[in-house]
């Protein structure tokens, strides 16, 4: 769903009693646009939207995987219009009775600048800013590269391997160590060909295998939500997580965990 949010928010459009089918905007001019759709929609999204807002308007992308092939392809489409590149930790779980819990106590959520062509980067406005106190632990970074990143290695990590050995809750990931730091190794290598100007030493390796385990601790209780589409048998998101190990030599357990996620 596109999230249209400014200080007034959104209107949503529907017949009574069924889901709402479009939304329209509260005011003229939105603080942003918030765009939280599966990494596989969000080509779809974005030109579909960009004749809806002014293109003074930023989009601020929110999702997971390796979406910058997607923004490339599609940059002509969204003329002049910045796009933001961001991240959120917020986390949800599925109740037994069909309902959505949503987790946000000690979360972040942050967009900011990513210094590339592509995403026709400006300062942030006043109103972005205003929107970011919304959210907890929400923050605007000069830099977002390497918050994102971060958060792409610990996805690929955590979502594939919950996915492919069907851990419906993260506390699982326990039982599967090895894998997981060895998962783990791979996903820093494979940031590295992705990202050429990444580079990452033993000592923050070794940090961010500890932020793995605190992260898995923090959102034990929370559904996996690649495991979630696996078991509902809807697409997943891993052709733009582990998936991406399919353009380079090596990652054997990468493109195996993406086998047994996509069949």
């Amino acid at each position: 769903m596109v999230h249209a949010v400014s200080s007034k928010g959104i209107i949503g459009l529907g017949a009574l009693g069924q889901a709402i089918d479009r939304f329209v905007p509260a005011c003229e001019n939105p603080a942003a646009v918030l765009f939280t759709v599966k990494a596989f929609d969000l080509e779809k999204a974005l030109t579909e939207q960009s004749n809806h807002w002014p293109e003074s308007t930023p989009f601020v992308t929110l999702c997971n995987g390796y979406i910058w092939p997607v923004i490339e392809k599609i940059r002509p489409q969204l003329g002049k219009r910045t796009i933001r590149f961001g991240m959120t930790t917020i986390g949800s779980t599925l109740k037994a009775d069909g309902s959505l819990e949503v987790f946000s106590n000690n979360t972040v959520t942050a967009w900011g600048h990513w210094p590339d062509p592509a995403s026709q980067s400006t300062p942030a406005k006043p109103q972005e800013l205003e929107l970011l106190k919304v959210f907890p632990g929400g923050m605007w970074l000069d830099d977002v590269r390497p918050i994102i990143r971060k958060k792409w290695i610990l996805n690929v990590v955590i979502n594939s391997v919950a996915a492919a050995y069907k851990l419906e809750r993260n506390e699982l990931l326990s039982s599967q160590k090895s894998r997981v730091e060895e998962a783990l190794q791979e996903a820093i290598e494979l940031a590295k060909k992705l990202w050429p100007d990444l580079s990452r030493d033993a000592s923050e390796e070794t940090t961010m295998a500890a932020q793995l385990w605190q992260v898995v601790a923090a959102t034990g209780g929370n559904q996996n939500s690649m495991v979630r589409d696996v078991s509902l048998g809807r697409k997943t998101e891993s052709d733009y997580l582990a998936g991406m190990a399919l353009h380079y030599d090596g990652f054997r357990l990468l493109k195996s965990l993406h086998k047994a996620i996509v069949g």
